[in-house]
């Protein structure tokens, strides 16, 4: 729906491996499963860092900074996949 509506409007769409956003702190990198206190809290378990904040508001950060850095894949409007894609990510047939 959303390639669709932007076909309409002549935009793109960028699907970002969003696997494994949640359990890494968009403050310091570190990465570490069991990071979640609940379903909506989300708090670092890194000593230096310790940041701690909603576990959406994390993850969407952390895919903001993957779009940034360019893992991404390009899906034209017109419906074509993977005509830039990054390294170490895998096309979505692939998948």
């Amino acid at each position: 729906m959303l390639t669709y509506k932007l076909a309409q409007r002549g935009g793109t769409v960028h699907k970002v491996p969003a696997l494994g956003t949640s359990q890494c702190c968009s403050a310091c990198g570190f990465i570490m499963p069991g990071s979640r206190e609940d379903q909506a809290a989300s708090v670092c378990k890194n000593p230096d860092c310790g940041w701690s904040g909603n576990d959406d508001h994390n993850a969407s950060r952390n895919v903001l900074h993957l779009y940034r850095i360019d893992h991404t894949v390009v899906i034209p409007a017109v419906g074509r996949a993977g005509v830039r894609r990054a390294c170490r990510v895998k096309s979505p047939t692939a998948r």
